[in-house]
């Protein structure tokens, strides 16, 4: 995976993580936590970033996945993790 990592907090105690797969062609968010991978859905969606699958269950290894089927700007990524620090 070529994947930048996505940091949030969870109750300002926990690290969770969100890698993003640029390799794949669509793009591929994924997370073991699906409350957070919904919330950086809501968060895209917020950006306009609209043409995106539904979260699904991860078959292969587990967790849950997202597929982007547009362009995401590094800036869209910045701005989450200055969120969610």
């Amino acid at each position: 995976w070529l994947h930048n990592k996505i940091r949030s907090k969870k109750n300002g105690l926990r690290e969770m993580s969100i890698y993003i797969d640029w390799a794949r062609n669509p793009i591929i968010a994924k997370s073991q936590d699906e409350g957070k991978l919904s919330d950086f859905l809501n968060f895209l969606n917020k950006s306009g970033v609209k043409k995106h699958s539904i979260i699904m269950q991860d078959r292969e290894t587990g967790g849950f996945i997202l597929f982007l089927y547009q362009k995401i700007d590094e800036e869209i990524i910045d701005k989450w993790n200055e969120v969610n620090e």
